[in-house]
C-alpha cells in the first residue's frame, strides 16, 4: 500500500470514528446575549476571576498529589 492510499485510509476511519460519537445538541431556544453589551472592565475583572478560579483548582490539584 502506498502512503497516499494509507493517509486516505487513515482520514476515511478517523472520519467514521467522529461520526460514530454521540453527539449532545446545544439548547439554543434563548441564547444568553447578555455579554454582548460587556463594558472592558466588567471583561477583564471577569476574567480575573475566571484565572483565580483556575489557580485554585491547579493548586488544589498539586496539594493532593503531594
Amino acid at each position: 500500500m502506498n502512503t497516499t492510499e494509507n493517509n486516505s485510509d487513515r482520514i476515511d476511519k478517523l472520519i467514521a470514528f467522529f461520526k460514530s460519537l454521540k453527539v449532545k445538541k446545544p439548547i439554543c431556544d434563548q441564547p444568553d446575549y447578555s455579554s454582548w453589551l460587556q463594558t472592558e472592565e466588567e471583561y477583564q475583572k471577569e476574567q480575573a476571576e475566571w484565572l483565580k478560579a483556575v489557580e485554585r483548582k491547579k493548586a488544589d490539584r498539586k496539594n493532593e498529589k503531594g
